[in-house]
């Protein structure tokens, strides 16, 4: 007549869930998409990750090689180089060009500069710009930091709550603190998300939060629902 431990089984399935989530949020292209509106007809369309950020030339109105090149040029760390790399056929042939978000802020920031010359409301226009832009790839490092405490305290609980569900002995108890960890993990993958949710930029509106964002917020719910069900459990 022992009852089974439904509960503590709901709350592993809850924190590996999370895990999961948390870590597919960390490295998903998505936090930032470019809003359908924003999009002109045939443009590459722009996202962007934590510190990533991606532009899908497939079906643009212009050559895909022509906006193949001029991305993957604009998202290098050295543009004279990686324009070189295009003129001797060296360059990339996926639809989709990927770079860092800093990069990107720079080249911006050099080309503007560079057409500006004496305009010095242009020029702090791009200063402006850079330094707006520059915002995503501090939060972006930032959020980082904050999952990848939260997916260290999701694994070390997944490993807690499945113990004490078997009834397998930890040392030190360690089995006992299951759900403290799930809930401080929990938290800490919320609050990183929060924070990149102030700190972010998105260029006047031109962008629309994407799933990672949302993934994460549900990996975060879903860690301290585990705790929750744990404290739940009436297993004897």
């Amino acid at each position: 007549g022992e009852k089974k431990p439904i509960m503590a089984w709901a709350a592993v399935s809850c924190i590996i869930l999370a895990l999961v989530l948390t870590c597919v949020g960390q490295f998903g292209n998505s936090w930032l998409v470019q809003d359908e509106d924003s999009v002109e007809t045939g443009d590459a369309r722009i996202s962007m990750g934590l510190s990533d950020i991606v532009a899908d030339c497939t079906n643009t109105q212009t050559s895909e090689d022509s906006c193949i090149a001029y991305y993957y040029t604009l998202f290098a760390e050295d543009m004279n180089k990686a324009d070189q790399e295009v003129l001797d056929g060296q360059g990339p042939t996926e639809p989709k060009v990927k770079g860092e978000i800093e990069n990107y802020c720079e080249n911006i920031y050099s080309i503007t500069i560079s057409f500006a010359g004496d305009d010095t409301e242009l020029r702090s226009d791009a200063g402006e710009f850079r330094e707006n832009c520059l915002s995503n790839d501090s939060a972006g490092s930032l959020t980082g930091t904050f999952l990848w405490l939260g997916i260290f305290g999701a694994l070390v609980s997944a490993v807690m709550l499945t113990m004490a569900t078997i009834g397998k002995e930890l040392p030190g108890h360690m089995q006992n603190y299951g759900r403290i960890s799930s809930w401080v993990s929990g938290g800490v993958i919320l609050l990183g998300a929060i924070i990149w949710t102030f700190m972010k930029y998105n260029f006047d509106d031109n962008f629309a939060t994407g799933s990672s964002f949302y993934m994460v917020i549900f990996a975060g719910i879903l860690a301290v629902s585990a705790g929750v069900l744990d404290m739940l459990d009436k297993r004897e």
